[in-house]
């Protein structure tokens, strides 16, 4: 994910969120030293920023008291989240591991109504009071628990993205539910950094330059290149619902379901938003999607492995392609781009970390603004293990969603939350622009 422009939005809120209390869970003995866990070159791929994520439950769920016992329980197994930024003595970055700081922030907050009057759960600036400040934050977890006047509980959590991909903070929320309610922790996380092995002698055999991180030493016009600012407030989220249906039956019939359904899916988004930036002829854009490398790797690394393990694909087109070509063929150079990012693409970046880990190394997005046009950057939570997540009690989760984000071109594919499957799609885009999209988006032309 690109990073995200740090400006207030304005708001005038609907919700009112009253913070009644917060501290801070820590593991490591003050009487230590910590332990230098060095950042794997995913680590420093992924985005200098917080990902806040917002969960939903319906009443009755557990007290507040048995939610943060688990979660005590819980960080034992996944002490990265407790940890600390620094520089191990070679001086590469790395997270300190124990010792007396590090924690994770845990908040207790109030909220005047009830759940229901704010569902279905919709992108909204409201959304950031559900959750602790992400700027600046002194600790990589933060933990919000909204309760609501009816007994529904919302749980705002934000970790930094340099300490773990979606899958990982999945595997931890799953295994939170599971502490929660009293079931063994399974499978526990694999901390094992050594399945990211560079060859001997290591060899990077694709262009990484340029396309994930910047050239060493860089061009003297890299960074305005991408510097793209607006006021926060002219970006708007929305949020877009597409059902199996729609998808099955329309989508995929246009494709002669060749493509996967995110395949297919972002292939229809992606020029439903061209048309709507109102990019046209030879305008380029392109895609900065996503990829899981755990399995892409030889041997593939277990599903568990906990840290960062994605990196990106790069499907590019015109608009006037994307227009006249229709969805088959945007469906096709989707899936021939994350298909060319093959196992040894995934080695490839390995060995770049390991031939230039001394150098400051700055992801392409660490240069951008807060507008990626023509640029998508779209990030799938659909294989995620999101929907999962069970406190047990009796109450179930009937939502869960990004918070508000102002970076525009930043795309995120949901599952759908209830019996009726589909897909949610959160799209920020300008306003002007937004109000477009929502008028076509499901449209098949």
């Amino acid at each position: 994910m690109a990073s995200v422009w740090s400006g207030k939005v304005p708001t005038i809120t609907s919700m009112e969120v009253q913070v009644r209390s917060s501290i801070v869970l820590a593991h490591g003995d003050p009487n230590t030293e910590p332990r230098e866990v060095p950042l794997t070159i995913f680590d420093r791929f992924a985005c200098d920023i917080h990902i806040a994520v917002l969960y939903a439950f319906t009443p009755p769920t557990p007290s507040n008291a048995n939610i943060v016992e688990g979660l005590s329980e819980t960080l034992a197994h996944f002490p990265m989240l407790t940890a600390q930024f620094g520089h191990d003595r070679g001086g590469r970055p790395c997270l300190l591991v124990g010792g007396g700081g590090g924690g994770a922030l845990v908040v207790e907050a109030t909220v005047s109504s009830t759940l229901a009057e704010h569902m279905p759960l919709e992108p909204s600036p409201d959304l950031l009071l559900l959750h602790p400040p992400t700027e600046d934050a002194a600790h990589l977890l933060h933990v919000q628990l909204n309760r609501f006047q009816c007994g529904g509980l919302v749980v705002g959590l934000s970790a930094h993205h340099k300490v773990a991909d979606g899958q990982s903070m999945s595997a931890f929320l799953v295994a939170w539910g599971q502490a929660v309610r009293g079931v063994s922790v399974d499978p526990l996380p694999l901390h094992d950094r050594s399945w990211l092995k560079p060859r001997v002698p290591p060899r990077c055999e694709f262009q990484h330059w340029g396309l994930d991180f910047m050239p060493i030493p860089p061009r003297d016009d890299e960074f305005a290149s991408h510097n793209n600012f607006v006021e926060p407030s002219r970006i708007t989220n929305i949020l877009l619902r597409y059902s199996s249906e729609f998808i099955t039956g329309k989508l995929k019939a246009e494709t002669k379901a060749k493509y996967t359904t995110f395949e297919t899916l972002l292939a229809h988004v992606w020029r439903k938003i061209t048309a709507a930036r109102g990019l046209e002829g030879r305008e380029e854009t392109t895609i900065r999607v996503t990829v899981n490398g755990r399995r892409r790797l030889n041997p593939p690394v277990p599903d568990h492995y906990f840290g960062n393990l994605v990196l990106n694909a790069y499907p590019r087109s015109t608009a006037e392609m994307l227009a006249r070509g229709g969805l088959e063929e945007a469906a096709k150079v989707v899936h021939e781009a994350i298909a060319r990012t093959s196992g040894d693409y995934v080695q490839s970046m390995v060995d770049l970390g390991d031939m230039y880990g001394d150098e400051e190394l700055v992801p392409v997005y660490g240069t951008e603004g807060n507008v990626l046009s023509p640029l998508v950057d779209a990030e799938s939570w659909l294989r995620l293990r999101f929907e999962d997540v069970d406190f047990g009690g009796g109450g179930k989760l009937c939502a869960f969603l990004p918070t508000w984000v102002p970076l525009e071109g930043l795309v995120i594919f949901i599952p759908a939350v209830g019996d009726g499957g589909g897909i949610d799609v959160m799209v920020s885009l300008l306003r002007e622009h937004a109000e477009v999209l929502k008028r076509i988006s499901h449209s098949l032309n």
